[in-house]
């Protein structure tokens, strides 16, 4: 039976209440999380991010390549990017791993682990919308555009990785 770890990743200064209402509910259910947050999305949190990071069970730098989470070895049930930026978007759809969100995400994907990217831009350009499209192709790969109540949202996502069982967050 796979672990109940949650890799749980923050790119981009849209959405951020999106990223911190997850990290809420999982609190309240049995699954541990590892989060990294990406600069833009630190920087965008400001004095808030250490409230963010009390959050989560496992905190690591984006820069820090061999955190347990850039490893197949370590066992999830899959991860999250929310929100996901659309420059993270097209660096995961292209398997760039040059930071821990990128990294982790590649790792997740090769191992056949489910990947829920959460869109929260408006709109989207013709080459973000080419990204998404070919994301659709990509095993594993779920790309949702968060365009909901934060609630609902995050509950979407939690059922897409089969991470409730009947409770939903309040």
């Amino acid at each position: 039976m796979t672990p109940s770890r949650l890799v749980v990743g923050m790119t981009g200064s849209e959405g951020l209440e999106y990223g911190v209402r997850l990290l809420e509910v999982l609190q309240a259910l049995p699954v541990e999380s590892h989060l990294v947050i990406d600069s833009v999305a630190s920087a965008a949190l400001g004095s808030d991010v250490a409230g963010v990071y009390e959050l989560a069970d496992q905190v690591y730098g984006q820069g820090n390549q061999a955190a347990r989470i850039s490893s197949g070895s370590f066992l999830t049930r899959g991860m999250v990017v929310v929100p996901c930026s659309t420059s993270s978007l097209g660096a995961i759809v292209i398997g760039l791993a040059d930071n821990l969100v990128y990294r982790a995400a590649d790792v997740t994907l090769k191992d056949g682990r489910p990947l829920v990217l959460g869109l929260a831009c408006r709109s989207l350009s013709a080459i973000d919308e080419e990204n998404v499209a070919r994301a659709a192709g990509v095993p594993g790969l779920t790309v949702r555009q968060l365009d909901v109540r934060v609630d609902e949202a995050v509950a979407s996502v939690l059922d897409q990785l089969e991470l409730f069982s009947d409770s939903r967050p309040a």
